[in-house]
């Protein structure tokens, strides 16, 4: 499957089932001089294996990796695993849309398993969906919202910012 993008959900799901955490430096925004203000410590590993960067590598504990997911939600970060060749789960990175290779690099990576769907009867277009979509499905056209959902990568940023719950995340 290589890289998607996961819900912060399906995240903290897969996180909730490893024992051992380690959190390290995003290898991205350290390429890139940290130019945005994100955070740099964002990508959580579970085994040693993992494939993600290994810069400022450090065991966490659960507090850590806690505090680590609250900084993801309040910040808009995107959930990316890291999978090894048998399809197990050995790390999530926390990604945001101005450093991400995998965000910024989409037209050659893969959707993830979920999809938004909106209901327009409850959708009231008040646009704050499109303020959190990183990857350019939502935008706002003469105060209408437009969905282009090939564009959609799955993340869920929209669920969760969305007042009146007029969104919902389905298997693509």
């Amino acid at each position: 499957m290589g890289h998607v993008v996961w819900t912060m959900q399906d995240a903290e799901e897969a996180i909730g089932e490893q024992e051992k955490y380690w959190i390290s430096n995003c290898a991205c925004r350290d390429e890139r001089g940290r130019i945005c203000r994100k955070g740099l410590r964002t990508c959580l590993g579970f085994a040693p294996e993992a494939t993600s960067s290994e810069n400022g590598r450090a065991p966490a504990d659960k507090d850590e990796v806690a505090k680590l997911l609250s900084l993801a939600k309040d910040q808009k970060l995107v959930p990316r695993p890291f999978l090894s060749d048998e399809g197990r789960v050995v790390a999530v990175c926390f990604c945001c849309d101005c450093c991400c290779s995998y965000i910024n690099g989409r037209k050659e990576n893969a959707a993830g398993p979920k999809i938004e769907q909106t209901d327009m009867d409850y959708c009231t277009e008040c646009g704050a969906c499109v303020e959190v979509c990183h990857f350019g499905a939502r935008t706002m056209k003469a105060d209408k919202l437009a969905v282009n959902r090939s564009q959609c990568f799955g993340c869920g940023l929209c669920v969760a910012e969305c007042p009146t719950q007029a969104i919902i995340m389905a298997a693509r």
